[in-house]
């Protein structure tokens, strides 16, 4: 995998959950190219794990997205 780590430090609350959909779409794309390519144990036939949705997968980026940001504290 060559893919760069993007910077979590965004401007807002509504950068950082876009920022957090676009990863979660490239980390389900990952998955879902490694679950292709994995071969079952002893020939059986394991069922694959049920897939997590892009809004769990989306809402956890997004809680390390606002904890990078420390919750986009404004100073006044």
């Amino acid at each position: 995998m060559s893919n760069p780590f993007p910077n979590l430090i965004t401007s807002d609350a509504r950068t950082g959950l876009t920022l957090a959909r676009s990863l979660a779409d490239q980390l389900l794309s990952q998955i879902d190219r490694a679950r292709s390519t994995v071969e079952r144990p002893g020939g059986m036939n394991y069922l694959s794990p049920a897939p997590v949705s892009k809004e769990y997968t989306a809402s956890i980026l997004f809680y390390a997205i606002a904890a990078a940001n420390q919750g986009w504290l404004v100073k006044h």
